[in-house]
């Protein structure tokens, strides 16, 4: 009976190591989990972050309602997220040489292990921030266009600009013209040539809604028309503004 008793016992204690062993097993696998995971974790931060600054650079070429000044964000996430991986970089250096650390030196690489872990939730909140501002922007470019739109046509007629819409208002244009400097003439504007009357010059020109494109012997000046109406010519030039009446024999 006692042999009976003492076989149970045995047994017992080879279970309880057996589980005991499972524990460990178990639980040296969860650390390594915990660093694969957190790899793949920084890995699509990485992808994301890359993504983004690609899609604020490309859309704010294209809309300037984008700013490009969105791409900051991301540029500080990808600093953060190399500041991360220095930092396991270190720890995993750390832990080659351990048995050699004191016990102050392994509680002080535990604190900065938490330090490490508050900087990766830091930056997995503030990409889905990001990214969230960047899905709503992206969805509500024909919007933000639309109220650019309204806002610049007010602006326009509040001040009375008159600009080119079509071709018929390009007729506007042709006939003579003065800046009132001199009795005569100043300028005169035909179907595809005007000619600057002082200095009997006559340049090739293109109108092209409210652009001005004059093309001078050595130099080709765009300018932007920005008033013409049945008696009054403005035109904003890099030399100024150019003010002109329009002028009756």
């Amino acid at each position: 009976m006692i042999d009976d008793g003492e076989n149970i016992d045995e047994k017992g204690l080879k279970s309880d190591k057996e589980i005991f062993q499972n524990f460990q097993r178990t639980e040296r696998e969860g650390i390594q989990n915990i660093l694969k995971y957190f790899d793949r974790i920084h890995d699509k931060l990485f992808m994301f972050n890359n993504i983004l600054i690609a899609g604020y650079f490309a859309l704010s070429q294209f809309f300037e309602s984008f700013s490009i000044y969105g791409i900051i964000v991301p540029l500080l996430n990808l600093g953060l997220l190399l500041i991360i991986e220095y930092r396991m970089m270190e720890k995993s250096r750390f832990e080659s040489e351990i048995t050699k650390k004191t016990s102050e030196e392994i509680e002080k690489n535990g604190l900065s292990i938490n330090k490490t872990t508050r900087y990766s939730l830091y930056s997995i909140i503030s990409t889905t921030i990001v990214v969230g501002i960047f899905i709503y922007n992206f969805f509500t470019l024909d919007s933000k266009a639309n109220i650019s739109t309204d806002n610049i046509e007010k602006v326009c007629s509040s001040q009375a600009f008159d600009t080119l819409a079509n071709n018929s208002d390009n007729l506007l244009i042709i006939g003579a013209w003065t800046d009132n400097e001199t009795e005569n003439a100043s300028i005169a504007f035909y179907e595809d040539s005007m000619i600057y009357v002082d200095a009997n010059d006559l340049i090739k020109f293109d109108l092209i809604s409210d652009t001005l494109i004059r093309y001078f012997d050595r130099i080709i000046d765009t300018s932007r028309i920005i008033k013409l109406t049945t008696d009054s010519l403005v035109i904003e030039s890099g030399y100024g503004i150019e003010n002109y009446i329009r002028f009756k024999d």
